[in-house]
């Protein structure tokens, strides 16, 4: 399978492709014609081995194109930030590549543009990653160099106040934006100060205060260590070939216990309120309404998927249709599941005329209401499905793109061939399903509704909605008493 691309899609053609002038005759042009049959994809083995130092390494051979992309998924993101102090792993992941004891941030950039090569680094909630992409002629001064970013930061003390200043900066922007201020807060006020998941991953004022470089070293040792990743590689390469380049680049990589703080389940909500952030004479509000739901190891995540794409995971979906082109109350409302290793929120938002704020709510509830006590329409579940499987290839046209999909496979623990049974899944799910999952996940009287607006405005329509005590916060999601 040396030249074989990451999947091929087998199709079952009939004995002809030629119509002849009668056969066309017999078309019947009046009617759309019938889907086929789902595609097979077929994946290549993920070949897997192992450092002497304890570092996995996956490999995908395609020999289309001379070039490899690394991805090195280290298995501690935000979720392991020190107690108190929110955005140590985001910051450490962005320095990572600020300086090393050999070569500082001018010499890494200059070395990587003279090898045409690409390089980041970024933590999101529950894992880090560092990606390389290069070409095959340059692999071994860009493993090199990769190594050495990933092996021995300095975390210069220029570079991280730089980047500390930067982001204090970028907190003072977003005190203006409606729609940050709401997603952060809503995630404080469904996680709280305690959680992880309820924290801004970037930091916040007080943890940007307080933070130092030595933070960002010590969280470092904890987590950067070869035994606590995989390194997915995907292009032209053989395992042959590339264990030994990964032992001379990466082998000095010191092997270290990793103790991982476990992320506790949130807590549900206890009585639905409704939340008001004060933002004197805006004339748009900014409406969360959810709650802490599910995990990605949910067995449940393909029928969510599927329901939630009706729902509001698409241009046509019921709340956008509802809001948006039948009552022209916002240019855009949506609704998600974050899929996470302990339950991340569903959240339905959108930003909406400041006038029309509690029939928006209103609306959002019905629509909430309207799904866990109907689900779907046959109609509705066959365009869900085709939306969520049409682009399906897409997404694996490059090795880039194709270590990206895999870093989902290591995160969540998800099976091999997780990919390769995604469209039968996705296929698979019936109309039973969905009204199941809707009346299991999207109970409204469980959620928190948080509007970000002018108080003076919305609040006497919010609260003869009767959906609750109305408890009124600051721009951080704290109580204000």
């Amino acid at each position: 399978m040396k030249n074989a691309p990451f999947f091929a899609v087998t199709l079952l053609l009939g004995a002809s492709m030629t119509l002849s002038a009668s056969a066309a005759q017999q078309l019947d042009r009046s009617k759309r014609p019938e889907p086929g049959p789902v595609p097979r994809i077929v994946l290549p083995t993920i070949q897997k081995a192992r450092l002497q130092n304890g570092l996995a390494v996956w490999l995908v051979e395609q020999h289309k194109l001379p070039h490899v992309a690394f991805s090195l998924v280290v298995q501690s993101g935000a979720d392991q930030d020190p107690t108190g102090k929110p955005g140590v792993a985001t910051m450490t992941a962005e320095l990572l590549d600020a300086g090393t004891k050999s070569r500082d941030v001018l010499q890494i950039a200059e070395e990587l543009e003279f090898l045409g090569g690409s390089m980041s680094f970024r933590s999101g909630t529950d894992a880090s990653f560092g990606n390389l992409v290069t070409l095959t002629k340059h692999l071994d001064r860009s493993l090199a160099l990769y190594a050495d970013v990933l092996t021995d930061p300095v975390f210069p003390p220029g570079e991280f106040e730089r980047i500390r200043k930067q982001r204090l900066t970028a907190l003072l922007q977003q005190k203006d934006r409606a729609a940050t201020i709401a997603t952060i807060a809503f995630m404080h006020v469904l996680y709280g100060i305690g959680h992880p998941y309820g924290n801004d991953a970037s930091g916040t004022e007080q943890s940007l205060n307080a933070m130092t470089r030595e933070d960002l070293t010590a969280f470092y040792a904890a987590n950067y260590r070869p035994g606590n990743a995989t390194l997915i590689v995907v292009g032209d390469a053989s395992m042959q070939d590339l264990l030994p380049r990964l032992e001379k680049a990466l082998g000095a990589w010191e092997p270290a216990g990793v103790v991982l703080r476990p992320v506790p389940n949130p807590p549900p909500v206890a009585a639905r309120r409704v939340y008001l952030i004060d933002k004197p004479g805006a004339p748009q509000s900014e409406i969360r309404i959810g709650y802490p739901a599910l995990a990605r190891s949910t067995p449940d995540f393909f029928p969510v998927a599927v329901m939630n794409r009706v729902l509001g995971g698409q241009f046509s979906s019921r709340v956008n249709m509802n809001l948006r082109e039948k009552r022209g109350y916002t240019y855009g409302a949506r609704t998600s599941f974050m899929f996470l290793r302990q339950p991340g929120p569903f959240m339905a938002s959108g930003g909406f005329v400041s006038a029309r704020t509690d029939s928006a709510v209103e609306q959002f509830i019905e629509e909430l209401d309207r799904m866990n006590r109907e689900g779907i329409t046959q109609g509705e579940l066959d365009f869900s499905k085709k939306g969520l499987t049409g682009g399906f290839a897409l997404g694996f046209e490059t090795p880039s793109q194709i270590a990206g999909a895999l870093q989902s496979i290591v995160v969540y623990s998800l099976p091999d061939d997780y990919y390769e049974s995604y469209l039968q899944k996705i296929d698979g799910v019936s109309l039973a399903d969905v009204r199941r999952v809707a009346k299991d996940y999207l109970d409204p009287s469980r959620m928190a509704v948080l509007v970000v607006g002018d108080v003076k405005t919305v609040k006497d329509g919010l609260v003869k909605l009767g959906l609750g005590e109305t408890v009124m916060l600051d721009t951080e999601g704290n109580l204000v008493r």
